[in-house]
């Protein structure tokens, strides 16, 4: 690290003087960014890929509200929802990985507007919808230091770019109907300009009732964009939004019944209560309510040609209930939990950016981020059933959580001499998490369901009780890119990206009688936890046949810190700890263009290795052999395709997405088998029709084959089946039909 620090220091001392320095002569390398029909084709900074406007349209599915739906098609990203709304995945459990790796901690993987806006647990998941998104860059190995935010970028970062108010008068809707009463309405409008103001409004419904089983899906989104331009020097935007999401959950299979699809690939919640005690197996158990504000804005003030300050702040507000049953081997201890959230979460990035030459850019800023947890709980409610009614039990968990607070001053210098470009960053980070005052042992059904009651009349838990931690951290990056002559590039990266598991509070409240039984704090195990960090290497080279782009890497990241779910031998328990080295590895080939005037494609493969690289101890003096073993849910290949043909109006889109065997816990005890999904869009466009612009009509179909088929494995890195931790098994959603017209007035 010190080497790295030292390095990048001497780097950066050498072009703050670069005036005094002879460069030579400079050549002015052209650079370029043309939106393509998938993706956009770029000579510079390779490691970002950026979907289109088109390429959003064309690849998202007919729930209309995921970005991961389109970036999927890229290398190494695996995105596995049980259905197309995108309603299934858990609240704390996101059903994507990229090159191997899972999302950590209550941090989110996507961006709006290069604001680290998304958290976990809660709502605001989905809450823009597609027509929204001008463009989505997905960085997966290499990060800018002003895009390395939020409270984890472990993985890679999703950054959705949203459409700017129109500068003419206009209106957009859409109408989508499909399988289950999919039922989906959007509608935008867009003022044009007004003087030195623009803005637009737009509203969509979604609904949908689940694949199996009982339930359904509500989700509505309201947007308001606003735009002022008083001149060329000052420039702002805000965007309101505004989200409501109700859905039931889908059941999760054990290994056995995730291994006999054809008896099991139906098996949901129960839909009828038995009236018998104890019955928590049942559908309205097991759903989520939220209600999500976001508040995103940008202002940019230009003096001349050289110099640009822009401020981004933002802010979320989220609350809702996660309701779900907790089993235990022990049937009258069996219950049902409302995970009542409540929290916000309040930032700001400011930079000031200077051109000195083409050979030196600097960049200065300073970013600032709080969020109020759940993340860990601080509020789980417990129900028992009797007679088929719940029964109000006390509280699984009662704190008060302290804020997480995260700081980072950052500089970044980027310039290109001859045929080199780079981009040279550093940041250093301040990661606060917040202290833990624990209410919840002694809590019984006596005790007030209000949580301000509960807490005043309450007793502090000094055990389950913790300080604040703050960690402190250099997160440097590099890019490094030669041109080689005529459309090809080679390029280097290097970038550093980090997070944290807050999971070991509830894991101690749930084992306190042995932890207390050794004398063993809660503050002991808290003093031992560590930031997990990952050092991404990445080479890559990018050349042009005629117009299309061919895209080949290798890559490498070496993870510390990375939490296991280790044994402790002395406790007899099982608890997360950040004693765990991993190493992952591979290699990606992403091609995209145009093959003739009327037939575009996208295509990927990519292979991922990710793996622990060391053993772990288990009970009864046994040892859980990980070193080696791919991590759970993290698939070795995948493999990508999408065409679109177009003539006289039509397109016709077959794509195909092939997922290898993964693992359900980290010694590979658990295999799943690999799968393939087709889908098939046709659209056509009609001009003036019923007056308007433009209209398109599609007709969609997923999953052709009706494969059935295992989507999201919900297991932690960390999950070790050797020691008692179970891993649950989510299935794909079966064939699907679509219809859409969407008018353009």
């Amino acid at each position: 690290m010190k080497q790295i620090i030292f390095g990048l220091s001497i780097a950066a001392s050498s072009l703050l003087y670069a005036d005094s320095v002879n460069l030579g002569n400079i050549d002015v390398i052209e650079s370029y960014e043309k939106e393509g029909f998938f993706v956009n084709d770029t000579n510079t900074t390779k490691a970002k890929q950026t979907f289109s406007s088109n390429g959003i349209q064309t690849l998202s599915n007919q729930s209309g509200i995921n970005p991961y739906s389109v970036i999927q098609y890229a290398p190494s990203v695996n995105f596995t929802p049980t259905d197309q709304a995108g309603s299934n995945e858990s609240s704390y459990h996101d059903p994507l990985r990229i090159r191997g790796k899972s999302q950590s901690g209550p941090g989110g993987v996507f961006m709006i507007n290069a604001t680290p806006i998304s958290s976990n647990p809660g709502g605001g998941k989905q809450m823009i919808d597609v027509e929204n998104m001008a463009s989505i860059d997905l960085y997966k190995g290499y990060i800018p230091v002003a895009k390395n935010l939020g409270f984890s970028s472990l993985i890679g970062k999703v950054d959705i770019n949203l459409l700017d108010p129109s500068d003419a008068f206009g209106t957009t809707f859409s109408q989508s109907l499909g399988s289950n009463n999919l039922n989906r309405s959007f509608i935008r409008v867009d003022s044009g300009k007004m003087g030195d103001f623009k803005a637009f409004g737009s509203f969509s419904y979604l609904g949908n009732e689940k694949h199996k089983g009982e339930g359904d899906l509500e989700r509505t989104n309201a947007t308001l964009g606003l735009a002022y331009k008083p001149n060329d020097l000052f420039e702002s935007k805000l965007f309101i939004i505004k989200n409501s999401d109700e859905h039931h959950n889908y059941y999760a299979l054990s290994y056995d019944e995730a291994s006999d699809l054809g008896t099991y690939y139906d098996k949901d919640f129960g839909t009828v209560l038995s009236g018998s005690d104890n019955d928590v197996d049942y559908y309205d158990y097991n759903k989520q309510d939220f209600d999500t504000l976001a508040i995103i804005g940008e202002a940019s003030y230009t003096p001349d040609a050289d110099n640009r300050f822009t401020l981004r702040p933002y802010y979320k507000k989220d609350k809702g209930n996660y309701w779900f049953s907790k089993f235990n081997s022990t049937a009258a201890r069996q219950r049902v939990m409302n995970w009542r959230v409540d929290h916000d979460l309040i930032g700001a990035t400011a930079e000031y950016e200077h051109i000195f030459s083409q050979a030196l850019k600097a960049k200065v800023g300073y970013w600032y981020h709080k969020q109020t947890p759940p993340g860990p709980p601080n509020n789980q409610i417990k129900y028992r059933v009797v007679g088929g009614s719940l029964v109000y039990d006390g509280y699984g968990i009662l704190s008060v959580n302290g804020d997480h607070i995260l700081q980072a001053p950052f500089i970044e210098f980027s310039g290109e001499i001859n045929k080199f470009s780079y981009v040279l960053g550093l940041q250093y980070q301040s990661f606060k998490i917040g202290s833990l005052t624990s209410y919840t042992n002694g809590t019984s059904a006596s005790t007030s369901i209000d949580y301000d009651t509960a807490i005043s009349n309450g007793t502090i838990d000094p055990w389950a009780s913790v300080d604040s931690k703050t960690f402190y951290t250099f997160i440097p990056s590099l890019y490094l890119d030669y041109k080689l002559g005529g459309d090809s590039n080679v390029y280097l990266d290097y970038s550093r990206t980090y997070g944290f598991d807050v999971n070991l509070f509830p894991t101690y409240i749930k084992n306190r009688g042995s932890f207390v039984a050794q004398g063993v704090t809660l503050q002991q195990l808290w003093n031992d936890l560590d930031l997990e960090l990952s050092d991404n290497v990445e080479l890559g080279v990018k050349t042009r046949i005629g117009d299309i782009s061919i895209e080949p890497n290798v890559f490498v990241s070496f993870v510390k810190n990375k939490q296991a779910n280790v044994y402790d031998t002395s406790l007899g328990v099982n608890y997360p700890a950040n004693v765990g080295d991993a190493l992952g590895y591979g290699a990606e080939l992403s091609a995209y263009g145009k093959i003739t005037d009327n037939l575009n494609f996208m295509g990927s493969l990519s292979y991922n290795k990710f793996h622990f690289t060391q053993d772990f101890d288990g009970a009864g003096g046994t040892t859980v052999e990980t070193d080696g073993k791919q991590l759970p849910d993290a698939p070795k290949y995948l493999a990508k395709l999408a065409l679109s043909y177009q003539k006289a109006g039509w397109t016709f889109t077959p794509s195909m997405r092939y997922t290898s065997s993964r693992w359900g816990d980290a010694a590979n005890t658990q295999k799943i088998g690999g799968f393939t999904v087709f889908d098939l869009d046709i659209s056509y466009k009609l001009e003036d029709f019923l007056g308007s612009k433009e209209s398109i009509i599609s007709l969609g179909a997923t999953n052709l084959t009706d494969k059935e088929y295992i989507s999201t494995i919900i297991a932690a890195d960390n999950f070790l089946a050797a020691t008692g931790t179970a891993s649950t098994y989510l299935t794909g959603e079966p064939r699907g039909v679509y219809c859409n017209l969407t008018m353009k007035f």
